[in-house]
Protein backbone atom coordinates (compact mmCIF):
# COMPACT_ATOMS: atom_id res chain seq x y z
CA UNK A 1 0.00 0.00 0.00
CA UNK A 2 1.24 3.47 -0.88
CA UNK A 3 2.32 5.61 2.09
CA UNK A 4 2.70 9.34 2.69
CA UNK A 5 6.12 10.44 1.49
CA UNK A 6 8.28 12.20 4.07
CA UNK A 7 8.47 15.89 3.26
CA UNK A 8 12.12 16.71 3.97
CA UNK A 9 13.97 19.92 3.07
CA UNK A 10 14.87 18.77 -0.44
CA UNK A 11 11.33 17.67 -1.26
CA UNK A 12 9.92 20.87 0.26
CA UNK A 13 12.18 22.92 -2.04
CA UNK A 14 11.12 20.78 -5.02
CA UNK A 15 7.43 21.28 -4.22
CA UNK A 16 7.88 25.03 -3.91
CA UNK A 17 9.71 25.23 -7.24
CA UNK A 18 7.65 22.77 -9.28
CA UNK A 19 4.31 23.13 -7.50
CA UNK A 20 3.97 26.78 -8.42
CA UNK A 21 3.79 28.29 -11.90
CA UNK A 22 5.64 31.60 -11.90
CA UNK A 23 3.34 34.59 -11.82
CA UNK A 24 4.88 38.06 -11.75
CA UNK A 25 1.92 39.78 -10.07
CA UNK A 26 1.69 37.12 -7.35
CA UNK A 27 5.44 37.35 -6.78
CA UNK A 28 5.13 41.13 -6.38
CA UNK A 29 2.36 40.74 -3.81
CA UNK A 30 4.33 38.14 -1.87
CA UNK A 31 7.45 40.35 -1.92
CA UNK A 32 5.53 43.38 -0.65
CA UNK A 33 3.93 41.29 2.08
CA UNK A 34 7.37 40.12 3.24
CA UNK A 35 8.34 43.73 3.93
CA UNK A 36 5.69 43.81 6.69
CA UNK A 37 7.88 41.68 8.95
CA UNK A 38 6.75 38.76 11.10
CA UNK A 39 3.08 39.15 10.20
CA UNK A 40 3.97 38.02 6.67
CA UNK A 41 3.77 34.45 7.96
CA UNK A 42 -0.02 34.82 7.85
CA UNK A 43 0.02 34.78 4.04
CA UNK A 44 -0.88 31.52 2.35
CA UNK A 45 1.72 29.74 0.23
CA UNK A 46 1.60 30.41 -3.49
CA UNK A 47 1.03 26.73 -4.25
CA UNK A 48 -1.96 26.81 -1.89
CA UNK A 49 -3.34 29.73 -3.87
CA UNK A 50 -3.12 27.73 -7.09
CA UNK A 51 -4.98 24.90 -5.36
CA UNK A 52 -7.77 27.26 -4.29
CA UNK A 53 -8.12 28.62 -7.82
CA UNK A 54 -8.42 25.11 -9.27
CA UNK A 55 -11.04 24.06 -6.71
CA UNK A 56 -13.12 27.15 -7.51
CA UNK A 57 -12.88 26.41 -11.23
CA UNK A 58 -13.65 22.68 -11.19
CA UNK A 59 -16.55 23.14 -8.79
CA UNK A 60 -18.09 25.79 -11.06
CA UNK A 61 -18.52 27.98 -8.01
CA UNK A 62 -20.12 31.38 -8.41
CA UNK A 63 -20.11 32.54 -4.78
CA UNK A 64 -17.27 32.26 -2.27
CA UNK A 65 -16.79 33.42 1.30
CA UNK A 66 -13.37 33.96 2.83
CA UNK A 67 -12.75 34.36 6.55
CA UNK A 68 -9.35 36.01 6.98
CA UNK A 69 -8.04 38.22 4.16
CA UNK A 70 -4.67 39.67 5.24
CA UNK A 71 -3.00 41.10 2.08
CA UNK A 72 -5.45 39.40 -0.23
CA UNK A 73 -3.45 36.66 -1.96
CA UNK A 74 -6.01 33.91 -1.35
CA UNK A 75 -8.78 36.32 -2.34
CA UNK A 76 -6.98 37.04 -5.58
CA UNK A 77 -6.56 33.38 -6.48
CA UNK A 78 -10.17 32.51 -5.70
CA UNK A 79 -11.44 35.51 -7.68
CA UNK A 80 -9.40 34.29 -10.64
CA UNK A 81 -11.25 31.00 -10.48
CA UNK A 82 -14.67 32.63 -10.54
CA UNK A 83 -16.61 33.44 -13.71
CA UNK A 84 -17.11 37.10 -14.62
CA UNK A 85 -20.43 37.23 -12.77
CA UNK A 86 -19.07 35.45 -9.69
CA UNK A 87 -18.32 37.06 -6.34
CA UNK A 88 -16.10 36.42 -3.35
CA UNK A 89 -16.92 38.08 -0.04
CA UNK A 90 -13.80 38.44 2.07
CA UNK A 91 -14.01 39.18 5.80
CA UNK A 92 -11.32 40.49 8.12
CA UNK A 93 -11.31 42.23 11.48
CA UNK A 94 -9.13 45.09 10.24
CA UNK A 95 -8.59 47.20 7.14
CA UNK A 96 -4.90 47.64 7.99
CA UNK A 97 -3.68 45.60 5.02
CA UNK A 98 -6.63 46.23 2.71
CA UNK A 99 -4.86 48.91 0.61
CA UNK A 100 -2.18 46.37 -0.36
CA UNK A 101 -4.81 43.78 -1.23
CA UNK A 102 -6.86 46.22 -3.30
CA UNK A 103 -3.80 47.36 -5.22
CA UNK A 104 -3.16 43.87 -6.52
CA UNK A 105 -6.83 43.02 -7.05
CA UNK A 106 -7.01 46.12 -9.25
CA UNK A 107 -3.83 45.22 -11.12
CA UNK A 108 -5.27 41.80 -11.93
CA UNK A 109 -8.71 43.18 -12.91
CA UNK A 110 -10.41 41.13 -10.20
CA UNK A 111 -11.84 43.89 -8.00
CA UNK A 112 -15.30 43.73 -9.57
CA UNK A 113 -15.66 40.18 -8.21
CA UNK A 114 -14.55 41.05 -4.66
CA UNK A 115 -16.55 42.50 -1.79
CA UNK A 116 -14.59 43.29 1.38
CA UNK A 117 -16.25 43.36 4.80
CA UNK A 118 -14.59 44.53 8.03
CA UNK A 119 -15.95 42.67 11.04
CA UNK A 120 -15.68 39.65 13.32
CA UNK A 121 -15.91 36.47 11.29
CA UNK A 122 -18.42 34.71 13.52
CA UNK A 123 -20.72 37.74 13.60
CA UNK A 124 -20.61 38.26 9.84
CA UNK A 125 -21.23 34.55 9.19
CA UNK A 126 -24.17 34.53 11.59
CA UNK A 127 -25.62 37.59 9.84
CA UNK A 128 -25.43 35.72 6.54
CA UNK A 129 -27.20 32.74 8.10
CA UNK A 130 -29.91 35.04 9.48
CA UNK A 131 -30.44 36.43 5.98
CA UNK A 132 -30.43 32.92 4.48
CA UNK A 133 -27.36 33.47 2.34
CA UNK A 134 -25.45 30.52 0.91
CA UNK A 135 -22.00 30.16 -0.64
CA UNK A 136 -20.60 27.49 -2.92
CA UNK A 137 -17.16 27.59 -1.26
CA UNK A 138 -15.97 28.90 2.10
CA UNK A 139 -12.26 29.32 2.84
CA UNK A 140 -11.23 29.71 6.49
CA UNK A 141 -7.84 31.14 7.45
CA UNK A 142 -8.28 33.30 10.53
CA UNK A 143 -7.91 33.10 14.33
CA UNK A 144 -7.36 29.45 15.19
CA UNK A 145 -9.25 29.35 18.49
CA UNK A 146 -12.42 30.23 16.58
CA UNK A 147 -11.97 27.46 14.01
CA UNK A 148 -14.62 25.18 15.58
CA UNK A 149 -17.14 28.05 15.47
CA UNK A 150 -16.24 28.92 11.87
CA UNK A 151 -16.66 25.28 10.89
CA UNK A 152 -20.14 24.94 12.33
CA UNK A 153 -21.25 28.27 10.88
CA UNK A 154 -19.82 27.31 7.50
CA UNK A 155 -21.86 24.11 7.48
CA UNK A 156 -24.97 26.27 7.71
CA UNK A 157 -23.80 28.48 4.84
CA UNK A 158 -22.98 25.88 2.18
CA UNK A 159 -25.53 23.70 0.38
CA UNK A 160 -25.26 19.96 -0.11
CA UNK A 161 -22.06 19.39 -2.15
CA UNK A 162 -20.78 22.76 -0.94
CA UNK A 163 -17.09 23.01 -0.14
CA UNK A 164 -15.28 24.21 2.97
CA UNK A 165 -11.49 24.60 2.96
CA UNK A 166 -9.54 25.26 6.17
CA UNK A 167 -5.87 26.30 6.27
CA UNK A 168 -3.19 25.56 8.88
CA UNK A 169 -4.62 22.20 9.88
CA UNK A 170 -1.13 20.73 10.38
CA UNK A 171 -0.05 23.85 12.32
CA UNK A 172 3.69 23.73 11.59
CA UNK A 173 3.65 20.03 12.50
CA UNK A 174 2.73 20.81 16.12
CA UNK A 175 -0.49 18.76 15.88
CA UNK A 176 1.69 15.63 15.73
CA UNK A 177 3.96 16.69 18.62
CA UNK A 178 2.59 15.46 21.94
CA UNK A 179 4.73 18.00 23.81
CA UNK A 180 2.72 20.85 22.28
CA UNK A 181 -0.39 21.62 24.32
CA UNK A 182 -1.12 25.31 23.75
CA UNK A 183 -4.72 26.27 23.05
CA UNK A 184 -4.31 26.85 19.31
CA UNK A 185 -2.59 23.52 18.70
CA UNK A 186 -5.15 21.64 20.79
CA UNK A 187 -8.03 23.38 19.07
CA UNK A 188 -6.76 22.31 15.65
CA UNK A 189 -6.11 18.75 16.87
CA UNK A 190 -9.62 18.52 18.26
CA UNK A 191 -11.15 19.91 15.07
CA UNK A 192 -9.25 17.44 12.89
CA UNK A 193 -10.65 14.61 15.02
CA UNK A 194 -14.15 16.07 14.96
CA UNK A 195 -14.19 16.39 11.18
CA UNK A 196 -12.76 12.89 10.73
CA UNK A 197 -15.75 11.51 12.67
CA UNK A 198 -18.36 13.96 11.35
CA UNK A 199 -20.88 12.00 9.29
CA UNK A 200 -22.25 15.23 7.81
CA UNK A 201 -19.19 15.62 5.58
CA UNK A 202 -16.58 13.97 3.39
CA UNK A 203 -13.05 15.24 3.88
CA UNK A 204 -9.41 15.07 2.80
CA UNK A 205 -6.52 16.40 4.90
CA UNK A 206 -3.74 17.44 2.55
CA UNK A 207 -0.11 18.23 3.53
CA UNK A 208 0.05 21.23 1.20
CA UNK A 209 2.21 23.86 2.90
CA UNK A 210 0.77 24.11 6.46
CA UNK A 211 -2.06 21.69 5.75
CA UNK A 212 -5.31 22.28 3.84
CA UNK A 213 -8.42 20.43 4.95
CA UNK A 214 -10.86 19.97 2.07
CA UNK A 215 -14.44 19.28 3.15
CA UNK A 216 -17.59 18.43 1.18
CA UNK A 217 -20.93 18.80 2.87
CA UNK A 218 -23.11 15.78 2.15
Amino acid sequence: MSEQVEINKDLKKYLQELGYRKDTLVDELVSETKTLGNVARMQIAKEQGQFLEIIVKISNAKSCLEIGRFTGLSTLYMARGLPKDGQIVTVDTTDEFLPIAKKYWDKDDQSSKIKSIIGAGTEVMQSFIDRQYQFDIIFIDADKNNYPNYYELALSLVPSNGIIIIDNMLWHGDVADSSKSDSQTQTIRDLNLKIRDDKRVDFSLNPLSDGLLLIRKK
